[in-house]
């Protein structure tokens, strides 16, 4: 195994037969065999050989390792809500320790207040002097395998996003990283001229793995192919917000969001 499995403590409980290898390979020997309806203890999360499209597998309670397309969601012991707080960055944190976003007067005292014209379905049209001063492109091969070559962030969220690709990449769950549906888009929250603006009007936010995480559905479970709740950790250590905590009917679980409010002007 090239890269170390992110540490998960949960549990599976197996949909099929299952196969226990020494290596999270199909090829690797087998160590043992799980039947159907087996709950079993789970170690860590990463990559191995792509099986039906899903190339996410489990280690084991113990040397051994077995594929997430067969089993139902992880059980976690410690859900990513309870994770100790990170230290020394300025965010605004719920009670149960998660990162909330900025209101709309925290993300212009934050990222910059900007004139901008009302668009169509939701759209708006920013000055673009302020863009100038504040878009700049990323270019991050994580992104780029996602067709992303030049992603577009707010010049304050560019090293914090840059440093969350380089955590996953370096805990092997970058892989998990299955689509990307776009960072800097000027519009209102959900498109609705009604609402407040969307905090990708910054360029503070990035939506992934979408299709298994739409707006106002239950987020992916951790563990299922698609699932965004892995990548938690990572980005609060460096102060973005998750959409998967937001208050229903309003779920975002592809959103990312920064929320620090310390990074100037």
């Amino acid at each position: 195994m090239s890269v170390p499995f992110a540490p998960v403590q949960g549990s599976v409980r197996t949909a099929v037969r299952l196969n226990l290898r020494a290596d999270p390979q199909s090829t690797a020997a087998i160590v043992g065999k799980a039947e159907a309806n087996t709950t079993l203890a789970v170690s860590g999360f990463g990559k191995g050989t792509l099986v039906a499209g899903n190339d996410d597998w489990y280690q084991g309670d113990g040397a051994f390792y077995f594929w997430s397309g067969g089993c139902g969601p992880l059980t976690t012991a410690a859900p990513a809500a309870l994770l100790p707080p990170v230290a020394n960055i300025g965010v605004h944190r719920r009670p149960n320790g998660t990162i909330l976003p900025l209101d709309d007067a925290q993300l212009r005292a934050a990222f910059g207040a900007f004139p901008y014209t009302e668009g169509t379905k939701g759209r708006i049209t920013i000055d673009p002097d302020w863009i100038a001063r504040n878009i700049v492109t990323v270019q991050n091969p994580v992104m780029s395998a996602l067709g992303f070559p030049n992603l577009q962030l707010h010049r304050l969220a560019a090293a914090p996003f840059d440093r969350v690709m380089a955590a996953l990449v370096a805990a092997g769950l970058s892989g998990g990283l299955l689509t990307c549906a776009g960072s800097f888009v000027p519009r209102h929250k959900g498109w609705d001229p009604t609402r407040g603006l969307s905090s990708h009007s910054w360029g503070i936010s990035v939506d992934v793995n979408a299709e298994w995480n739409g707006y106002g559905t239950t987020p992916a479970a951790l563990g299922v192919h698609g699932s965004c709740r892995q990548f938690i950790p990572y980005f609060e250590a460096e102060g973005f917000a998750w959409g998967g905590y937001f208050t229903p009917p309003y779920q975002d679980g592809m959103h990312f969001e920064l929320a620090r409010y310390d990074l100037g002007p």
